[in-house]
């Protein structure tokens, strides 16, 4: 069973370098100003110069204007824009200068991927899994909230995402990463492919 992993909240070089060491395919930056993981747009190219271009790099939005996602994209070249507020379908669909991910449960949202988080995302608490396991029958989603080194490999495979996405669940403080438990992740997720 293969599954991706986006490590989101990063705000530290020295994180964004070890999460690419360990094999993450995302990482993910929060350009939300009230989340404690914030990270403006002026620091993205420093966070992720010369990083391998087969890591993709995500910017989580909350509620943000179409221009002001534009310019986070084109200043940080962003691959992908998550929508994490009350954005609706149009607005998802005027944002066609990125890949767009959505956090919702709504198997008709018109989204890449959907995200099932928790209410409030970065919380670390875990969503609706039972609803996520259901969307995940539909459509590829990405399992977040709650999720940590301890029960990935289980939420995996009982969830079936094509991907999960951490930031609480890796950090010793948010928005700082705890490489004791990036590494336990990933060691854990080889269990996976047995």
């Amino acid at each position: 069973m293969n599954c991706e992993v986006k490590i989101c909240g990063l705000t530290r070089r020295a994180d964004a370098e070890l999460a690419v060491e360990l094999g993450a395919d995302y990482l993910g930056f929060v350009f939300y100003p009230p989340s404690p993981r914030f990270v403006p747009v002026e620091r993205l190219a420093e966070l992720t110069r010369g990083l391998p271009p087969r890591v993709k790099k995500v910017g989580v939005f909350v509620d943000a204007p179409r221009d002001e996602i534009r310019r986070a994209v084109d200043a940080g070249a962003l691959d992908i824009v998550q929508l994490h507020g009350h954005e609706d379908a149009d607005f998802a669909r005027s944002v066609d200068f990125a890949v767009v991910w959505k956090a919702t449960y709504d198997v008709s949202f018109p989204a890449a991927r959907l995200v099932c988080d928790a209410p409030r995302g970065g919380s670390g608490k875990p969503g609706d899994r039972e609803l996520a396991a259901h969307v995940a029958r539909f459509r590829p989603i990405m399992l977040a909230g709650g999720v940590n080194p301890g029960n990935a490999v289980p939420l995996v495979r009982r969830i079936r995402p094509v991907g999960i996405d951490l930031a609480s669940g890796v950090e010793s403080a948010p928005g700082i990463k705890d490489e004791l438990k990036l590494r336990e992740l990933f060691r854990n997720l080889k269990g996976l492919e047995s």
